[in-house]
């Protein structure tokens, strides 16, 4: 379908720039507004029906996507790592922002995001929520190892800063102030642990419902967490046209640099998403020790390293393995099975 106007939503965190293009690139509105949906709405109505827009994809981008979806506007949410006009420009401003994110969208050269289900968002932003609460209760342990280590207490491991208690706190350590403080850890890391057991049960509770992650508990390495994540992370695998394109969006392929006979790799290895990145790593580390034909790929690969970094390589070789796999498991909506995977691979 062609436009007739073309409009770019500069989005801010209290304000938004609107402006409106025709197809001959003339700007028709640009103006600032607050980010109050009913006031963004009404200045489109006389282009709503012949129009389409374009929203960058900024932190809080649900409420006017889905917005200006449910006026029947055509949305396209664009990736702000493509878009170098914006981002590279000398003279940056809002009223510029919008005006090129319009003419971007007339070409056609505006590099889409994927608009995630508003159904599922909760749910794929709670799990993110536990990563969260995760990282934050590592950091407490953290902490509470620093003040032991300070006092001379060094021979606490993990698994006994877990267990520790308010008794053996009194028991390490003497000075009333240092104990309020390794206390003060001890609650909070309790705190984090009881908030991540609830939420795992909720996130759970639902998953069972749905028979993709049934599939992906089959595939070696997965299990609950990794397989909520990589459930809800993934959305639908419809949208990847193929292994490749999912592989690359999971991070565990190298982005490459080819210009003339050189060749460079890693290039925009931080394209992606990071959890999911971070659930096939995993699922990688647990899959090696306990199957025997993940273990030979991992070794063969790691002998053709040298250096340090030869497991590191050989554990993202065979995440990369892993995430092919979950995608033609959840693209042929079959159970793992292990002859299909390593029938081209000599192990």
């Amino acid at each position: 379908m062609s436009y007739s106007f073309h409009c770019g939503i500069d989005l801010g965190s209290r304000q938004s720039q609107v402006a409106v293009l025709d197809d001959c690139q003339a700007v028709l509105l640009n103006v600032k507004l607050p980010n109050r949906l009913d006031d963004i709405r009404r200045v489109l109505k006389p282009y709503e029906g012949k129009m389409q827009a374009v929203v960058e994809s900024t932190y809080n981008w649900y409420w006017l996507v889905d917005g200006l979806q449910a006026a029947a506007i055509p949305v396209t949410l664009a990736h702000t790592a493509g878009l170098a006009a914006i981002s590279s420009a000398k003279v940056k401003t809002d009223r510029r922002d919008a005006v090129t994110l319009a003419r971007l969208l007339r070409a056609g050269m505006v590099p889409p995001a994927y608009i995630y289900p508003p159904d599922d968002r909760p749910i794929r932003d709670l799990l993110r929520h536990r990563w969260d609460l995760v990282a934050m209760r590592a950091t407490e342990y953290r902490r509470l190892r620093l003040l032991l280590n300070q006092h001379g207490i060094c021979e606490i491991g993990l698994g006994d800063l877990k267990a520790m208690d308010e008794e053996e706190v009194h028991g390490l350590l003497n000075h009333p102030l240092v104990r309020m403080k390794a206390l003060l850890e001890v609650e909070h890391a309790a705190l984090f642990t009881q908030q991540i057991a609830l939420v795992e049960k909720q996130l759970e509770d639902m998953a069972v419902e749905r028979p993709e992650y049934a599939l992906l508990n089959t595939i070696p390495g997965i299990g609950r967490i990794l397989g909520m994540t990589i459930l809800y992370e993934v959305g639908n695998i419809a949208r990847f046209e193929d292994h490749r394109k999912f592989c690359s969006y999971c991070r565990v392929v190298p982005g490459c640099a080819d210009s003339s006979t050189m060749r460079r790799k890693g290039r925009n290895d931080k394209s992606g998403n990071p959890y999911l990145k971070w659930a096939f790593t995993q699922a990688a580390v647990k899959a090696v020790p306990f199957y025997p034909r993940f273990k030979s790929y991992f070794e063969r690969h790691a002998k053709t390293h040298n250096g340090r970094a030869k497991k590191i390589i050989a554990y993202s070789i065979t995440a990369h393995l892993i995430a092919k796999a979950t995608y033609h498991v959840l693209k042929a909506n079959e159970p793992f099975r292990e002859e299909i995977l390593f029938k081209n691979q000599s192990l």
